[in-house]
């Protein structure tokens, strides 16, 4: 009678995991990773197994254990659906037919042998976070493994190594086509080669006699004989496949913290300016350009002020700036802030006109948004404009957004420029027409006509 209480327990203990598991999947508050959910299905299954051996005990027979390998092939199913259909965080959205869906199939459809892994591999020394190269690439080949414990279990049939594969072949097109027509993954024939090779791979470790006589002792409660240098064998096998797992993710987790720490150098680097001048000519002397401004050393020094490049690599700062495609993401705007904090001076011009805006902004929920802007000109053979959104400048505290707007001159005349704002929040327009005059000598002069 003990037993069926400890069977009954058990049993009890499960439903209420299992409860937990489909009140977390059905909350819009909690969202369970692909971890929680094989947490939480194992340790219900944990659960399962104790309750049917006690209650095999309790009968003196093994069908319980049946009837729980059926229990926890149901949930493995549950879960595989789960997974390939409807988890949102990699990217499924549950079952979405229509026309839409199926006239763009064609760009979720690849029929490539190898083309997705060789992206995946190229990826393993990458940025790609190594959640999702080793999922796509390791989770694919075990996604399908559990077929190779559970088919043979549970049907005869599937104890040959034909019908497996055919079984499996089967099972793996059919999710891929429903992940196909529902919209919530791709037909992919490499998921096909990796999750069927997964499945023949442990298929074939299964059909050794000895791990299969353990799987049939463990979860059968059958009396099968295991020589000491099977279980030695088996054992260190999954030792070594369990580390080399640990491993392979602590080997591609340095990879990935080595590219994101090389990529941040490179994004955004340190940054220290050295002036070695001297002494130096006074005269006002240009380092740098850019579309709308000039930028000046007072004296000639440029060949004596240098940035530091994190900690260790020098360059003069013309030739930061003026080197196309420097290797470094240094800027004009970045050098500026530099050369201030290390009290070297400059000057800078504007190389035209300019019309200042400030613009009215909402902020909505302690967020404000980043007005679009717009500039037609009358007249494109006399002027053209550009607005210097590099150095435009979003004021919360008084609710302003800052650009300015470039009149540049192509010919004498006259031109009207209109110019409009959008709030992206309010959905507030402001528009400003001005009539620009340009003289022979390519001065500009505007004023403003029109402003709602």
């Amino acid at each position: 009678m003990k037993e069926k209480n400890k069977s009954l327990f058990f049993y009890i203990l499960s439903i209420i995991i299992l409860g937990i598991y489909f009140i977390f999947e059905i909350s819009s508050k909690i969202i369970l990773s692909e971890n929680g959910r094989i947490i939480l299905l194992s340790v219900n299954c944990l659960f399962i197994y104790f309750g049917g051996r006690y209650m095999s005990k309790y009968r003196n027979d093994n069908k319980p254990m049946i009837i729980n390998l059926y229990i926890f092939f149901a949930l493995y199913l549950l879960l595989l659906l789960t997974l390939t259909m409807f988890d949102s965080m990699w990217g499924r959205s549950g079952i979405n037919i229509n026309i839409s869906n199926l006239s763009n199939m064609k760009q979720n459809i690849n029929l490539i042998p190898f083309k997705t892994i060789s992206e995946y591999i190229r990826e393993f020394n990458s940025m790609y976070s190594t959640r999702n190269v080793l999922f796509n690439l390791i989770g694919n080949i075990v996604a399908l493994m559990p077929m190779a414990f559970f088919l043979p279990l549970l049907f005869k049939k599937q104890n040959k190594y034909k019908y497996f594969a055919i079984t499996t072949t089967g099972i793996i097109l059919l999710i891929e086509f429903l992940q196909l027509i529902t919209s919530s993954g791709r037909f992919d024939i490499d998921d096909i080669i990796l999750n069927l090779s997964g499945a023949l791979i442990l298929y074939s470790i299964i059909r050794i006699k000895s791990v299969n006589n353990l799987i049939r002792n463990i979860f059968l409660l059958e009396k099968n004989k295991i020589s000491k240098k099977s279980y030695i064998v088996i054992y260190s096998f999954l030792i070594i496949v369990v580390l080399s797992t640990i491993l392979l993710v602590f080997f591609r987790n340095k990879l990935y913290d080595k590219n994101v720490d090389d990529y941040m150098k490179k994004m955004n680097p340190t940054i220290k300016i050295v002036d070695e001048t001297e002494t130096c000519a006074e005269a006002l002397e240009k380092f740098y350009e850019d579309d709308f401004r000039t930028y000046y050393f007072p004296c000639i020094k440029s060949d004596n002020v240098y940035a530091i490049i994190n900690d260790k690599e020098k360059y003069l700062v013309k030739d930061i700036l003026n080197t196309k495609n420097f290797k470094y993401n240094i800027d004009i705007n970045k050098i500026k802030l530099k050369l201030d904090e290390y009290k070297v001076t400059y000057y800078e011009e504007d190389k035209y006109n300019k019309i200042n805006f400030d613009i009215d902004i909402n902020c909505g929920n302690d967020v404000c948004g980043s007005p679009e802007f717009k500039a037609f000109v009358g007249n494109e053979n006399n002027l053209e404009v550009k607005f210097d959104s590099r150095n435009s400048v979003l004021d919360v505290d008084n609710y302003k957004y800052r650009i300015a707007l470039y009149l540049i001159p192509k010919d004498s005349g006259a031109s009207n420029l209109e110019v409009i704002f959008k709030d992206d929040n309010s959905g507030k327009q402001t528009k400003c027409l001005y009539k620009v005059i340009i003289d022979e000598n390519l001065k500009i002069t505007y004023e403003l006509l029109e402003k709602d």
